[in-house]
């Protein structure tokens, strides 16, 4: 049982966004709705396990929340569906997927609401694939994501990925650009600048790149888990080549991440809290 109402929830969330800094009883107000939602997370989790899956489970954070809540609006905070989730990755590929999905419905169906079905692979978000179970153990939601193997490594890399060019990525936005908060000396010499900037705009030109490629990777991890569907042989050689090339993309993506420094980030509602 949440310790607010809905409307006090409602209420909650726009005044957290009022400020630039909220004040501290409303961030205690807050973390009081976050510890109900880790109790029924907890419940559900175990519930989980004792299918045989091994989720893992978190209540998202308040830097999180807050910048969700100045992305999206402080109304959100009542509607908000993955306050509380937890996280299946199969070894298998979308045949497991789907019955993990099957028998964790299955397990809600009776408890609370209808479970919810949010399916990624059908409508993909920017490269991201899953599939979302929202359920509703006593009346809260809880989020549950399924993932394959190859839609986890993904996710994660891009996750990464976006904690160093900005996290807008993850919703379609361009990089983050950051050439006004660079340091412009007024007395610097001839033709510094327009270096500077040359390297800038170079550097900026990669970071798109490497969305693009990112999500061409994504899509070609889904066309071959959708193969597998209709029952073409994964062990022939193309197949086999092909996930070998999934593989050393990813590999490759995650070296470029380690020598790559994050582009400075401003200040703004996510860094408040943790």
């Amino acid at each position: 049982m949440l310790p607010f109402s809905k409307s006090q929830i409602e209420r909650l969330g726009k005044r957290l966004v009022q400020t630039p800094l909220p004040e501290e009883s409303l961030l205690a107000d807050l973390g009081n709705l976050l510890l109900a939602y880790d109790e029924v997370l907890e419940g559900a989790t175990s519930a989980v396990r004792r299918l045989g899956y091994e989720p893992t489970g978190r209540v998202k954070n308040t830097g999180t929340i807050l910048e969700k809540l100045r992305r999206h609006g402080g109304s959100w905070l009542k509607s908000i569906q993955d306050l509380a989730g937890m996280r299946v990755v199969v070894d298998g590929g979308r045949r497991e997927q789907d019955e993990v999905v099957a028998a964790i419905a299955e397990l809600f169906a009776t408890v609370g609401r209808e479970p919810k079905l949010v399916d990624r692979r059908l409508c993909p978000s920017h490269g991201y694939r899953a599939v979302h179970l929202v359920v509703f153990p006593d009346g809260v939601p809880v989020e549950i994501q399924v993932r394959t193997k190859w839609q986890h490594e993904w996710a994660d890399m891009f996750e990464k990925f976006a904690d160093l060019v900005g996290r807008g990525i993850r919703y379609g936005e361009p990089p983050a650009e950051w050439w006004d908060d660079l340091d412009h000396p007024p007395d610097e010499p001839p033709g510094r600048a327009a270096l500077v900037r040359k390297v800038y705009d170079a550097t900026y030109a990669i970071h798109v790149a490497m969305v693009k490629s990112a999500i061409s990777l994504s899509d070609l991890i889904a066309a071959l888990e959708d193969l597998e569907v209709i029952d073409v042989d994964m062990n022939s050689e193309l197949a086999v080549h092909r996930w070998q090339s999934v593989h050393d993309a990813l590999a490759d993506f995650r070296e470029q991440l380690k020598d790559m420094e994050p582009v400075p980030q401003k200040r703004d509602l996510g860094s408040v809290g943790t």
